[in-house]
């Protein structure tokens, strides 16, 4: 199998687009409906892994989202595993996230909507998320 993917997607429409063409392109991916739920599946996966490495090559986020926006649930993973890659994926020009990049430093980088999903497969294929495969 290729990358694991951990993605908070609040709209179903394009959490099942997400599921569907990285599942094609022979990823696993987990979908969170919110926030809450996004960092709550990050700690389970987290207590299931026993060897030690990230639980997910990559967790993409949006910036808005139910219940905890993205640089809180950023935050919160980061204080679990300090080197973990994280993508926000947002509408939000890269002003609004510069804040956020100051404070989550080098684990975080951000892809402003709109993108096709070849493009997003693309890049985390032959980008840094391949070096950390398990």
């Amino acid at each position: 199998m290729g990358l694991h993917i951990l993605a908070a997607e609040d709209n179903q429409f394009a959490g099942l687009q997400y599921k569907k063409i990285f599942e094609k392109h022979q990823h696993s991916i987990t979908i969170a409906r919110d926030g809450e739920e996004c960092v709550e599946l990050y700690k389970k996966r987290l207590e299931e892994s026993h060897d030690g490495s990230e639980p997910f090559n990559v967790v993409l986020l949006d910036f808005v989202m139910p219940k905890k926006n993205g640089v809180r649930v950023a935050k919160d993973i980061l204080e679990l595993r300090p080197n973990q890659k994280i993508i926000f994926v947002s509408a939000f020009g890269n002003g609004v996230l510069d804040d956020a990049t100051t404070i989550l430093k080098d684990s975080v980088e951000i892809i402003q909507k709109p993108f096709s999903l070849e493009f997003l497969v693309k890049k985390l294929e032959n980008g840094y998320a391949l070096k950390n495969m398990r």
